[in-house]
């Protein structure tokens, strides 16, 4: 999903070119030559529907294609329970070898550090840790890539982005995957593409963060064959994008997807943005996970004002199946209502979820690159003696330059049923790139 509020400069690419002379040159001339093959492209720029989790979880391919040090504060409390907190050093670096021959080498390797400076281990938060709360060390990425004309493969372990997989980077490490994929742009404006999704690791895979383990074990049942998707985007239409997934998990269920986005500008610096899905979902095989019936609509409405600074935003989302919306999702997931803590999918049972929210660009005012933002957000089953819950999210986030810049968030959450307890989580993450 496209950030709203936090613009970041390119970076330097750092490679290793590791190349042949002659026949590999000849070859890759003969690959990109316009008799060979005919590059599409897209005629419209993709319309992007955001959601507060989505612009906070942001995966930036530049910053990850690079060098960074991080520098993170996590702080939860919790009604009746001693306040958790942890603060940690990390960082990764990535390389790429230069193409030969259309295929290319990535590696990428990401630590977290626990520094144990007056950081009690009774009160640690171990979001930012492995499971036992210690350091931790890596091999985040480690793929083999092939590109030839619209063509484009990956193999291993790497980022991904789809609507059920994501990096829901709020943490000291994104989550990754080990999986293979292939994406196709051979028709003008459509995007096809398929994968198989066989591990991840993570401060989201449920088990401990610097493993890549099972899918299935995240899912929180056995090992399974694995997550196959399929999907097809499609940008053909001016200020329309349309898209549909396909996933089938193993023994668990299948699941359709679909999006679409509108833009519309209304004058020279007032836009909006319309945004519409459906998730879906059945079991299948064995049904691991018992059944499992979602059926899940939502709308999402922004509206930017560039000549003020301001952008609101309003979205809602209804559950109408029997087990509530689709909790199989490895990240933040893609309902429109996902804010920094709670999800549709927190519900396990029918319900509906509201969120507006604003953002500030105070250029306007003359400090470059800082934004704030508020949103408060509503979460209720249909049967509000069993979930109902209320939640406020406040976002800070400054660039000191090209290559440092700070998130601040703050969530609380309050919940209105009885043995439920509330709530407040704050964190810090400051990035140096390189």
């Amino acid at each position: 999903m496209k950030k709203l509020i936090l613009s970041t400069a390119p970076l330097m690419i750092m490679s290793i070119s590791i190349y042949g002379e002659g026949l590999s040159e000849s070859l890759e001339n003969i690959q990109n030559s316009p008799e060979f093959c005919t590059v599409q492209k897209n005629e419209h720029q993709p319309i992007e529907v955001q959601s507060v989790r989505g612009v906070l979880g942001e995966y930036d391919l530049m910053e990850h294609t690079n060098g960074q040090l991080r520098a993170g504060y996590i702080t939860f409390s919790e009604d009746g329970a001693s306040r958790v907190s942890a603060y940690a050093l990390g960082g990764h670096y990535h390389f790429d070898t230069k193409r030969w021959n259309g295929f290319m080498l990535g590696a990428e390797a990401y630590t977290a550090l626990n520094l144990g400076i007056n950081q009690n281990s009774l009160n640690l938060n171990g979001d930012f840790f492995d499971e036992d709360g210690k350091s931790f060390i890596l091999l985040s990425q480690a793929y083999l890539d092939g590109k030839w004309c619209n063509t484009e493969i990956k193999l291993g372990r790497q980022a991904l982005d789809t609507p059920h997989t994501d990096s829901d980077d709020i943490r000291m490490m994104p989550n990754y995957f080990e999986a293979y994929t292939i994406t196709n742009t051979d028709i003008d404006n459509l995007t096809l593409s398929a994968g198989f999704i066989d591990k991840m690791a993570g401060w989201e895979n449920g088990i401990n963060s610097p493993d890549f383990v099972d899918v299935g074990e995240t899912l929180g049942t056995n090992k399974i064959d694995g997550i196959y998707y399929a999907s097809a985007s499609y940008e053909g239409i001016k200020d329309l994008s349309l898209s549909l997934w396909y996933y089938h998990y193993s023994d668990i269920a299948d699941v359709v997807y679909a999006e679409a986005g509108y833009s519309y500008v209304l004058s020279k610096n007032t836009t909006f943005t319309l945004g519409l899905q459906y998730d879906g979902s059945h079991q299948t095989g064995e049904a691991l996970l018992s059944k499992q019936d979602a059926q899940t609509y939502g709308v999402s409405i922004e509206a930017q004002f560039e000549d003020l600074g301001v952008t609101v935003l309003a979205a809602y989302n209804q559950d109408n199946g029997d087990t509530g919306a689709m909790g199989l999702s490895l990240g933040g997931g893609a309902f429109f209502t996902s804010m920094e803590d709670q999800t549709l999918d927190a519900l396990e049972t029918a319900g509906s979820a509201w969120i507006i929210g604003a953002s500030y660009d105070f250029e306007k005012l003359g400090m470059d690159d800082l934004t704030f933002g508020v949103a408060y957000g509503s979460f209720e089953a249909e049967d509000t003696s069993i979930y109902k819950s209320r939640e406020i999210d406040a976002v800070l986030e400054y660039s000191f330059s090209d290559k440092i810049s700070a998130t601040a968030a703050f969530a609380s959450v309050d919940f209105k049923v009885t043995g439920m307890k509330d709530y407040d989580q704050f964190r810090l993450i400051a990035n140096y790139n390189f």
